[in-house]
């Protein structure tokens, strides 16, 4: 029975898990249904803005063999209904939405105490994937990205998708000729080439959530209307000490366990064009070539990220202090050879339509993705399924150093506003609990790095010389000559 009151961190309500044949019932017609929920141990489900269809697994224990009885055989479909008391969940059932498609059977064991009884993994994943895989795309959209998305996710022909579709509209007026690509590849290049009609951004993300698909910018998931940076809509500390069991509210936003993932890799930084790149675009039917530098820090402030400064933009809490290279007189975004592309491009190829030129494209979204790929968190915390991939959640990561006042402090930089890229929810029978595993990003820092405009000067010796290897061999021969 579900409920809507939250009497415990990690409490929830597993109300539908049940199979659906592609065998019809003999007797009372209709396909033929199962309930697994009395034999169900664990429940797993991933949504990620980087991956485009929602998938996860159920573990069973079965007595009964219902994989050889039913049979499972990857035709089957699951109704599956989950939430947290009090909040919205997931419902892909029959009744309120639309059930999983079932692929595969894994980590089949039998049970040594019983030999009756096996326990193994269902796999299932969103049915669109089955329509994706059996399915090309050979023709042209023309207009707005949005409606040829909305075309590929709605055709009987494509993806034949009965679920919302979320989408940022686009200020695009393109042609593009699709040559027999799968629909998710058509959508994922479409939206490399998608530009936001209210951020100064382009490439956008397809995904899947509890709620239904979502085409749009990065942005737009950390900024609003164009104007403000989009509130958090759940905060979570680590609390040192135990929490207080009797406190949900406490016990809700606690972090159980956290661990920070690659916060520094400068060198990959520099070599992927984070920070500064050169694109040379060569134009072969207007017979134009032309260079487009990009700069990090100049472009910072035209951009909203996961930290902003009173919800505007902000244009000093970037990743990347300003500090000048060695003798350079230069910082890194000033270094436009640390990556050097080469692309084609012919503006107005189809007459009337008009692409997107490549110097809008590519280096923002090649800085903005390695960017995001850094700073990133996993935070083990109770199940909660008002959050979703996409939002914008508030981490208090606390200073790892001695505490004096009894006053724990924040980390100045690293704490505050993050991106969730993934969810992994993971409800145990057997415990009787919900717990999510959260994947978060972060492209700013929530205190600006302290700036140093003057050269550091590092004294040491001048040792540039050039001696050749003979003479190196010369000096010890002569001293093996002397002894």
């Amino acid at each position: 029975m579900a409920t809507d009151n939250l009497t415990k961190a990690g409490d929830f309500n597993l109300e539908v898990v049940e199979l659906i044949s592609y065998r019809n019932h003999v007797e009372e017609g209709g396909p033929l249904l199962m309930d697994i929920k009395p034999i169900t141990l664990l429940v797993e489900l991933v949504e990620d803005i980087t991956e485009t269809f929602l998938s996860g697994s159920i573990t069973v224990y079965d007595t009964q063999d219902i994989r050889t009885t039913l049979p499972i055989t990857g035709l089957e479909r699951l109704n599956l209904k989950f939430s947290t008391p009090g909040m919205p969940g997931y419902a892909f059932n029959e009744e309120e939405g639309v059930p999983f498609q079932v692929y595969k059977i894994e980590e089949v064991k039998v049970d040594e105490s019983f030999n009756r009884g096996q326990f193994y993994k269902i796999y299932f994943i969103s049915p669109e994937a089955y329509n994706n895989d059996t399915t090309r795309v050979s023709q042209a959209f023309e207009g707005v990205i949005e409606d040829a998305v909305d075309i590929l996710l709605r055709d009987k022909t494509f993806l034949n998708s009965k679920k919302e579709l979320f989408f940022e509209p686009t200020k695009s007026n393109t042609k593009n000729v699709i040559p027999n690509l799968k629909p998710i590849n058509t959508i994922k290049f479409l939206g490399k080439q998608a530009r936001s009609s209210l951020y100064a951004n382009t490439g956008y993300m397809f995904y899947e959530t509890a709620t239904g698909f979502n085409f749009r910018s990065i942005e737009s998931m950390l900024a609003m209307g164009g104007a403000s940076a989009r509130p958090s809509k759940w905060s979570f500390s680590h609390q040192i000490a135990n929490v207080d069991k009797m406190n949900v509210a406490k016990q809700m936003n606690n972090v159980i366990r956290y661990e920070y993932l690659s916060p520094v890799d400068m060198d990959l930084n520099i070599n992927a064009g984070a920070y500064a790149s050169r694109l040379i675009t060569i134009d072969h039917f207007n017979k134009k070539i032309e260079t487009n530098d990009f700069d990090y820090s100049a472009s910072f402030g035209n951009h909203f990220h996961t930290e902003h400064k009173d919800g505007a933009k902000s244009d000093d809490q970037m990743t990347l202090p300003l500090h000048k290279l060695y003798d350079t007189d230069k910082d890194l975004s000033q270094m436009p050879m640390s990556k050097l592309m080469v692309m084609s491009e012919t503006a107005q190829k189809h007459n009337d339509y008009e692409d997107i030129p490549v110097n809008e494209l590519v280096q923002q979204q090649n800085s903005q993705t390695t960017l995001l790929n850094q700073n990133n968190i996993i935070l083990l915390v109770h199940g909660n399924t008002l959050l979703n991939a996409g939002d914008i959640i508030t981490f208090n990561m606390p200073l790892m150093a001695p505490v004096y006042d009894k006053k724990e402090q924040l980390n100045p930089y690293m704490a505050g506003r993050y991106l969730i890229k993934s969810i992994k929810h993971t409800i145990s029978i057997e415990s009787s609990s919900h717990d999510m595993v959260i994947h978060a990003m972060k492209d700013a820092v929530r205190t600006p790095y302290p700036i140093e405009t003057s050269q550091v000067q590092i004294p040491t010796p001048d040792r540039s010389t050039a001696t050749t290897v003979y003479d190196v061999d010369a000096n010890i021969l002569s001293k093996v000559g002397d002894e």
